[in-house]
C-alpha cells in the first residue's frame, strides 16, 4: 500500500490557516493595538503600516504563493522518496 500526500488540498488547507491568521492579526492590531504588523511586514514585501488595502491585498497575494511554495517542498519529495521506496 502506497500512501501519498496530495498537492491541492494541502496548499488549500494551508491557505485558510494563513489567510484566517492574518486577518485575525490585522482585526488584533487595528482593534486591540496589538503589533502582529511588525512580523508580516519582513514576511510579505509589499505589505505596509499603516494598512492600506493595496498593502493588505499584496500581503493576501504572498500568502496566495506561500501556500503553494509550501507544500511543493512537502509534497513532491515525499511522493517520490515513498514511491522509491516502494518499489
Amino acid at each position: 500500500m502506497r500512501n501519498s500526500l496530495q498537492f491541492r488540498p494541502m496548499a488549500i488547507t494551508l491557505l485558510v490557516i494563513l489567510a484566517v491568521s492574518y486577518v485575525l492579526c490585522i482585526a488584533g492590531d487595528l482593534l486591540f493595538g496589538w503589533t502582529m504588523y511588525e512580523v508580516w511586514k519582513p514576511l510579505l514585501p509589499g505589505f505596509a503600516w499603516p494598512l492600506t488595502t493595496g498593502g493588505f491585498l499584496i500581503g493576501l497575494l504572498w500568502l496566495i504563493g506561500y501556500s503553494l511554495y509550501i507544500p511543493a517542498l512537502i509534497v513532491f519529495p515525499y511522493n517520490y522518496l515513498t514511491h522509491r521506496q516502494a518499489v
